[in-house]
């Protein structure tokens, strides 16, 4: 911890020294620093949004087809005629 005291005496030092160029060292850390990672939990919800939307696809194109789907042939009753006349 004692290089983290050091590090701030120096920043101070630089900003007493030389304002702008300790504005313009924070302003390229705030360009090229590493961007914190959002996009793993986000990435997750997209991946379990499409596992989702494939099985209600899968679950509705597999009822459609089993609604569809008779279990036995259909039988052809013959016409009677309606009677004399």
């Amino acid at each position: 911890m004692n290089y983290e005291r050091e590090l701030a005496q120096i920043e101070k030092q630089l900003v007493t020294q030389d304002p702008l160029l300790a504005e313009k060292l924070e302003t390229f850390e705030q360009i090229t620093a590493p961007r914190p990672q959002k996009t793993g939990p986000r990435r997750r919800v997209y991946l379990l949004a499409a596992i989702v939307f494939v099985l209600l696809a899968l679950t509705s194109a597999l009822a459609s087809g089993a609604a569809t789907e008779h279990p036995r042939s259909p039988q052809v009753v013959p016409e009677q005629p309606a009677g004399p006349g």
